[in-house]
C-alpha cells in the first residue's frame, strides 16, 4: 500500500487558492487522479486543514476571501462526511509526541522547516508505524524540504511493527 500525506502546498493548489501555485493546478490533479485510479492512500493530516485554513484567512479582499473559506469549509465537510479522495488524519497528539516534535523543531528551524511541516513529518511516522502493510510513504509537497520524505518501506520493518 503506498500512502501520500498532503501537504498544504498541494492542498492549496488542489483547491484553486489564489496566489498559491495555480500555475502547477494541472500537474498536480493529475497526480491526484493518478494516486485514486491506483487505489493508493491519500491522508489530509490536521496541520495541513490548519495551514491552508490561515492562508485563506489571509486573503486581501474580503469578498474572495468569504468566497475560498465557504469552498474550503465544503472540502472539509466533504472530507468528514467520507465524500473527498483523501482521509483526515487527526488523530489527538499526545504529550511524548508533541515532546518529541519540540525536541526535532529546534533543528528542523534552523532549516527554515516550520512547526506545521515538522507535525506532519512526525504524523507520517506514527501512521507508519501503526499501519502494517505501508509499502511506500510520503509527504505529497511541493515544498523541496518536504517532498525528500519519500520512504520506501522494508518488508521486516512491516513484519516487526
Amino acid at each position: 500500500m503506498n500512502v501520500h500525506f498532503i501537504d498544504s502546498s498541494v492542498f492549496t493548489v488542489l483547491l484553486k487558492i489564489p496566489g498559491f501555485n495555480e500555475e502547477q493546478h494541472e500537474e498536480v490533479y493529475h497526480e491526484l487522479m493518478r494516486i485514486t485510479e491506483e487505489g493508493e492512500t491519500l491522508i489530509l493530516p490536521f496541520a495541513t486543514i490548519v495551514e491552508t485554513g490561515n492562508h485563506i484567512a489571509h486573503i486581501g479582499d474580503g469578498h474572495q476571501r468569504r468566497t475560498e473559506a465557504e469552498r474550503f469549509v465544503d472540502y472539509i465537510q466533504k472530507t468528514v462526511d467520507g465524500r473527498a479522495p483523501w482521509t483526515y488524519y487527526g488523530e489527538q497528539m499526545t504529550e511524548d509526541e508533541l515532546r518529541i516534535i519540540c525536541t526535532d523543531f529546534v533543528e528542523y528551524a534552523q532549516s527554515k522547516i516550520g512547526f506545521g511541516d515538522v507535525s506532519i513529518i512526525r504524523a507520517c511516522e506514527r501512521y507508519k508505524e501503526r499501519t502494517p502493510a505501508i509499502s511506500r510513504i510520503r509527504i505529497w509537497s511541493l515544498d523541496n524540504h518536504l517532498m525528500a520524505y519519500d520512504e520506501e518501506v522494508p518488508i521486516k520493518s512491516r513484519r516487526n511493527g
